[in-house]
């Protein structure tokens, strides 16, 4: 039975808007029915030790018939194939993609390499802004407040809305 599912994207190595279309047509290829998407949102890095380019993000929902732990697996596979470094250290890098579950089936799960709702999404504009696209009505698992709230109680970043990421490719 297929498993709704919403993925943050972002990138800020190369040419960001186009990683985050090339990654949704790898997306689409893992969902079972159409991919929704957000706009893409410009924004301010955040965690990073040194000054980096700005990112472009957004986020989709997709249907996936497959357990959580096997979507983690193939997402950090669309990563490596896009070209994504990861650090040994568990520091930021710039990344040319950036693939994070959201959300799992509203499922609340933490193992040693999972946790669902991922664990900062509800504090970060360029998760929230563009989950708030795709799904106006979304409460996280375990989260008494809305969208709304949550935006307005997330550290400011300033950001700027640019352009679909629909049509892929």
């Amino acid at each position: 039975m297929p498993k709704s599912t919403y993925i943050a994207l972002g990138s800020n190595l190369g040419s960001q808007e186009k990683n985050l279309r090339l990654a949704a047509v790898e997306l689409q290829k893992i969902s079972t029915s159409p991919l929704v998407a957000s706009s893409i949102w410009w924004s301010t890095p955040e965690g990073f030790d040194d000054d980096v380019a700005a990112f472009c993000n957004a986020v989709v929902a997709v249907e996936v018939e497959m357990a959580a732990d096997e979507l983690l697996v193939r997402l950090k596979e669309i990563e490596q194939q896009m070209g994504r470094a990861r650090s040994e250290g568990g520091s930021y890098l710039s990344r040319t993609i950036d693939l994070d579950i959201i959300d799992y089936d509203l499922r609340v799960l933490k193992t040693e390499g999972l946790e669902l709702p991922h664990p900062r999404a509800a504090s970060r504009r360029f998760v929230l802004l563009p989950l708030q696209e795709v799904a106006p009505g979304y409460l996280f698992p375990g989260i008494e407040h809305d969208l709304d709230a949550l935006i307005e109680m997330a550290p400011e970043n300033p950001m700027r809305k640019s352009s679909p990421l629909n049509p892929l490719g």
